[in-house]
């Protein structure tokens, strides 16, 4: 437990469609399509092929998910950079 009484969100193995919007490194809207691979009530990871900044500001539109259903959108803001995996680098992000 941190000094504020919170602990880290359990995140839930998960590979959910999603749709991720936003705006890349050189200012320009982008769209893509990803696959969730672990999602909490306050996050959310998956890979991501176009180039965004740290604490950028994404649209999720999450489908089938087993935690918060059919159809969910949602924006999140990038909070963690990963590996790269076939082009593609992980992102960690927190629900807004």
């Amino acid at each position: 437990m941190s000094r504020y009484g919170s602990q880290r969100a359990v995140r839930e193995q998960e590979a959910s469609k999603l749709s991720i919007s936003g705006i890349d490194l050189n200012g320009k809207p982008f769209q893509e399509e990803s696959n969730t691979i672990d999602i909490s009530e306050t996050g959310i990871s998956f890979y991501l092929k176009t180039s965004v900044w740290m604490d950028a500001h994404l649209n999720l539109e999450i489908r089938s998910s087993t935690l918060l259903g059919p159809v969910s959108s949602l924006k999140a803001k990038v909070v963690r950079f990963g590996a790269q995996e076939d082009g593609r680098r992980f992102i960690g992000a927190r629900f807004d």
